[in-house]
């Protein structure tokens, strides 16, 4: 048997707009997980369109060559066009190609994802053991083909979405996977590895990401984390992580990790078991993480630092308690202001999110985030524009307090495009009050001459992308 696994043609610019200098391009560790398990049971081949820069030709006419039975592809809301975009080409090569979408998007709206006429499967949730079961039901069925008494047994398979006689069938829920050293290290080198890099402001040469843990037991309005992985946290024992961490240091050659796990210190103690390690085995590789503001503390933040972490990313999202709580942020303002302190004391640099245009957010609401942002002096700072992507409860929240002004979801990216205004509010006021955070925090004199050193830490190559990604914003409009 088989498998191509194919991320659709995309680009930096469509993804980041004016903000694509400085943007990220990964591997996407989902894909490379299931490839992972996959490859015990089939041949397989990985088409990474935005890495490679590829276009729906292309893809077309490597899977002319390649031949596949099977076909799976990873949704987001932005990117689910572009996935049934390939899917009708592959389609009219081969009508037999079976057509597997999972992710994010597969999740938060089953039916009507995998609705399209050449869309066969849907896994929802965690994939890999609902693909890896799929492929060898395929595979059983295609064995068993001339026996009169075979009977469907797609209805076995938990976490499958599948369609029969025209109807959509959604089986049940597969069981989070309890002990993730069981799953293989992610299958990276079926990946062009030498296209990929990190944003602008991380140190490394070669920044690659890493991810440690599963599920987030916060309910953040704008996330689907833990519809897909659980609102449980799990993670990889400390010796899987070294191990993954040694492969990226001497089979990538990187310098810089990135942990790429949505709440990285959710536990403290496995946190801290894991620093002692890293020191313990002399890694020497700088990093950084993800967390919240109120799952640190000094002790922990000190230790992180003598283990080599140098940025911590924070979601603050908003300056103003009222909207804190009305996204189930679950933080104060104080919190945020203690643990922005405390990273900054230990020298950590912090990298901050705050969210501009939230539901029912005013134009004071705007100024006070910015303000707020000024006080707490992060490193660097970022001001996405309030996506509300469809299924999370932030979606629900802006139908309440505002209106969309688009249900095309190729719009739906956080940097260039309004898709949703809350009441009293227009697209022209939401972007020019984004535009105006990033001038009155960045071009601030005291900051520039504060974070000069933290500048010319990075590589070049980096220093000159910020500069590019300077002027698009403050200067181009």
């Amino acid at each position: 048997m088989r498998v191509l696994l194919i991320v659709p043609p995309n680009s930096q610019e469509e993804r980041y707009g004016k903000l694509s200098n400085i943007g990220t391009l990964y591997p996407p560790l989902g894909l490379a997980y299931i490839a992972a398990v996959a490859e015990k049971e089939a041949q397989i081949k990985v088409i990474d369109g935005e890495a490679m820069n590829y276009n729906y030709k292309d893809i077309e006419n490597i899977a002319k060559e390649f031949k596949p039975d099977v076909v799976g592809m990873q949704t987001f809301c932005t990117t689910l066009n572009r996935c049934y975009k390939a899917a009708e080409i592959l389609k009219k090569l081969d009508k037999s190609i079976q057509i597997v979408l999972g992710g994010a998007q597969v999740t938060l709206e089953p039916k009507k994802t995998i609705s399209n006429k050449n869309i066969d499967f849907g896994i929802y949730g965690e994939g890999e053991i609902p693909f890896k079961n799929l492929l060898n039901h395929i595979k059983n069925k295609k064995k068993k083909s001339k026996e009169k008494k075979n009977k469907n047994r797609y209805s076995d398979i938990k976490g499958l979405i599948w369609k029969n006689k025209g109807k959509i069938k959604i089986n049940p829920p597969q069981e989070l996977i309890k002990n993730l050293d069981e799953l293989p290290l992610p299958a990276r080198y079926l990946f062009p590895m030498e296209k990929y890099h990190s944003s602008a402001n991380l140190r490394g040469k070669r920044t690659l990401n890493i991810m440690t843990s599963r599920g987030c037991p916060y309910r953040c309005a704008y996330c689907a984390g833990s519809l897909i992985f659980g609102k449980t946290f799990r993670y990889n024992g400390t010796d899987k992580v070294i191990e993954e961490l040694k492969e990226l240091k001497e089979k990538y050659h990187a310098d810089d990790i990135q942990f790429f796990d949505e709440t990285f210190t959710a536990n403290r103690q496995r946190v801290i078991d894991l620093c002692d390690k890293m020191i313990e085995n002399k890694l020497n590789v700088e990093w950084s993480c993800f967390t919240r503001v109120n799952l640190v503390d000094k002790e922990l933040l000190t230790k992180m630092k003598m283990a080599g972490c140098y940025q911590i990313f924070y979601g603050l999202e908003s300056g103003v308690q009222r909207l804190l709580d009305l996204i189930n942020k679950d933080i104060t303002l104080e919190q945020s202001r203690k643990a922005m302190k405390m990273t900054h004391e230990v020298g950590i640099e912090t990298w901050v999110s705050f969210m501009l245009g939230l539901p029912s957010e005013t134009k004071e609401e705007s100024e006070q985030t910015i303000k707020f942002a000024i006080e707490v002096d992060p490193t660097f700072v970022q001001f996405p524009i309030t996506t509300p992507f469809p299924g999370t409860k932030l979606y629900e929240l802006a139908g309440k307090y505002g209106k969309f002004l688009t249900t095309n979801m190729d719009d739906f990216t956080t940097w260039d495009s309004v898709v949703f205004v809350s009441n009293g509010r227009t697209p022209e006021d939401v972007k020019a009050v984004v535009r105006k955070a990033y001038r009155k925090f960045y071009l601030r004199p005291e900051y520039i001459i504060k974070r000069a050193k933290n500048i010319l830490k990075l590589p070049p190559r980096k220093i000159i992308n910020l500069i590019k990604s300077a002027i698009s914003t403050f200067i181009i409009k």
